[in-house]
């Protein structure tokens, strides 16, 4: 399903955004972030943020004026302009502006984007500053940024989103799976990305991210070990045009 959102501009292209139902009361959005920066930025304030090269190039000044509508607080404003790299600056953008459309859309009809912000627990979990009971999990990957939302206030959910690259090397492996991981694991790239994507959105599952050891939480067979007890969530995984993989945890169990 593709949800394009209505924004009155000259300047802005569509902005296409798929979404998934993964299971009742989760819904994940998922959008191209050079699509994103089309749809946000002013024409011709973005310069070279579309090329690769983005990714190399120091942060830039941003002011409310280079987008085309106010979607960040002046306090995000300063948080995006305290980033020492163009890369992170426009991945914060992308998936702030994510998070603010879907909750839009689905909850705060009546609030502005700018007035929709995140706030963060001691360990780097992120929750809506004014409503911290509404469960959110956002992720993003070169040229992906992916969000979720539960419907469900009493629920928890984790989204990982990771481009399928080579096979990571040796040292990648002992340093993000245990042996026994290993051992289970398929000797390919694709299965190998969906563990670890499976893994990262277990961690933001628990509100932990890689404040918890990576060697606590197992992923075995699309089931996941913390501390050799099994923990009884759900996994989703899907892939996107065969390039990268996108994995959620929720409550409740794969049966």
């Amino acid at each position: 399903m593709i949800y394009k959102p209505t924004m009155t501009s000259n300047f802005q292209n569509e902005l296409s955004i798929t979404t998934l139902y993964p299971k009742p009361g989760i819904t994940i959005w998922y959008s191209r972030i050079p699509d994103i920066i089309d749809s946000v930025f002013i024409k011709d304030r973005h310069h070279n943020f579309k090329s690769p090269a983005f990714r190399t190039m120091v942060n830039k000044t941003f002011q409310k004026d280079d987008f085309i509508k106010p979607f960040f607080s002046n306090d995000e404003i300063r948080t995006i302009n305290s980033f020492k790299a163009l890369k992170k600056q426009i991945e914060w953008i992308s998936g702030r502006y994510l998070i603010k459309q879907m909750m839009q859309h689905f909850f705060l009809k009546n609030t502005s984007l700018d007035r929709i912000t995140l706030s963060y627990l001691d360990e780097g979990a992120p929750y809506l500053t004014h409503h911290p009971d509404v469960p959110v999990s956002l992720s993003h990957s070169n040229d992906y940024t992916a969000v979720a939302w539960c419907k469900n206030n009493h629920q928890t959910i984790g989204i990982d989103i990771e481009k399928i690259t080579q096979k990571p090397d040796a040292n990648f492996m002992k340093i993000a799976f245990t042996q026994n991981e290993i051992l289970n694991l398929k000797d390919d790239a694709v299965e190998i990305f969906k563990n670890w994507t499976i893994k990262e959105a277990y961690l933001k599952y628990i509100k932990k991210g890689f404040n918890e050891s990576l060697h606590r939480v197992e992923v075995i067979h699309n089931e996941i070990w913390q501390n050799k007890k099994k923990i009884e969530v759900g996994v989703y995984s899907t892939f996107i045009n065969d390039k990268y993989v996108l994995s959620l945890v929720s409550d409740g169990s794969n049966g």
